[in-house]
């Protein structure tokens, strides 16, 4: 690690850095203003002010903890208090029976260590506040969220922008589904820093929390929608491709799936594409190809741990849209998949892969298992931002429309 990166990681330097970044950007806020006012940096001429300007300032921010070390995760091992958990509910989830972990990802387990163990998830909607968590009604149906953040950053906890997914099924799904449970997975970490719950122990805990909602609460499967955004789009799909390929555990298979601007291309293999729109959208989105920043090759070389970017061409539980894919693995990769909602927005770099991801799965699924909804100038995980008005709302609703026809 370099001296300066190791400075910034102890206190006060850390807070001086993070200062110094953020009245950079509080400097560049009213020039990028005026320039907007001038047409000259409207990103995408339907854009609002308050769109630019987020993007703006998020691409500035989106290294800063690649200088500090602090990646906005949380302790596992803590409970936090109903206090501190806003519009949530404090829940643990516990561990899963060795038993459950089997097949690939047994495999994968077994290769780096990784093992279940008792974690955290918050939980949106009505989830009372008694000391038992209540079952499951007959027929009720609940979302297990993923969040997103490259598997190396941010948590479930309702502070967490990311929370602002599960808040908005509940705000717009009152009257369809009453619960989200989200789960705050263990995340993943590598050099410089100690090596850390790498491939597939966000899925192991994702598992947990899809055996916590049909086991311990009592949901049947077909009443559980798994969702997830960004990196936990990822996760979502992984899960349902375990829980489709272990059909001896006797775990079910969830009645929906719903992927939020998945990264399903994790080495950013669109990017040698033939007729690619990543360099166009490199400039409405506030990420960047993962192999052309650094937090982005970070974050998939922690989440890979010991496996090596050649396997990413040939497991579809790291890669399922990659442009690079072993043709040999693509056939069959969603057979039996539940039905399924896509959304991503037209401005945001993961759009190829997505259009990848819609295309293999109505291949395996038809047409009428599999939406695509590819909302206009829409960045990024939009639906994480209150302020991306209307299409979040809008998108949500459709959402809600399509979980009540399930």
């Amino acid at each position: 690690m370099e001296t300066l990166t190791k400075l910034f990681h102890i206190q006060p330097f850390r807070s001086i850095y993070v200062c110094c970044r953020a009245g950079i950007v509080l400097f560049k806020l009213p020039i990028w203003t005026l320039l907007y006012f001038a047409g000259l940096r409207r990103l995408r001429p339907s854009w609002t002010l308050k769109k630019t300007l987020l993007v703006s300032a998020l691409a500035d921010l989106i290294e800063m903890p690649m200088t500090t070390g602090d990646f906005f995760a949380r302790d596992h091992t803590k409970e936090v208090h109903a206090k501190h958990c806003r519009d949530a509910r404090f829940i643990w989830v516990d561990k899963i029976a060795p038993e459950l972990i089997a097949g690939e990802m047994k495999r994968f387990a077994n290769a780096c260590g990784a093992e279940s163990q008792r974690i955290p998830a918050y939980g949106f909607g009505k989830w009372g506040t008694a000391p038992d968590v209540p079952l499951a009604k007959d027929g009720e149906k609940v979302i297990l969220n993923l969040h997103g953040g490259g598997f190396i950053a941010g948590s479930a906890h309702p502070e967490d922008f990311t929370a602002n997914v599960p808040r908005g099924f509940a705000q717009y799904g009152d009257l369809v589904l009453t619960r989200i449970l989200s789960v705050d997975y263990r995340k993943s970490a590598s050099h410089p820093y100690p090596v850390a719950a790498p491939f597939p122990t966000a899925l192991i805990d994702a598992l947990a929390g899809y055996t916590y909602l049909t086991r311990r609460l009592g949901f049947k499967p077909q009443n559980v929608i798994i969702c997830g955004d960004s990196a936990g789009g990822n996760l979502a799909l992984g899960l349902v491709r375990y829980l489709r390929d272990t059909p001896e555990l006797g775990l079910g298979m969830p009645g929906g799936l719903i992927l939020i601007s998945p990264w399903v291309d994790i080495i950013a293999t669109a990017t040698r594409a033939p007729g690619n729109q990543v360099a166009k959208n490199q400039k409405t989105d506030y990420i960047q190809p993962s192999t052309q920043y650094r937090a982005g090759i970070y974050a998939y070389l922690a989440y890979l741990g010991q496996l090596t970017v050649e396997e990413t061409r040939k497991n579809v539980y790291l890669s399922p849209a990659s442009f690079e894919l072993d043709p040999a693995v693509v056939p069959g990769m969603f057979l039996g998949f539940p039905r399924t909602y896509i959304v991503g927005g037209d401005a945001e770099i993961f759009m190829d892969s997505l259009r990848l991801l819609y295309q293999r799965m109505v291949s395996d699924m038809g047409k009428e298992a599999v939406v695509y909804d590819e909302v206009v100038d829409a960045t990024h995980d939009f639906l994480a931002f209150p302020l991306w008005e209307p299409e979040r709302s809008s998108t949500f609703k459709r959402l809600i429309n399509w979980i009540q026809n399930l």
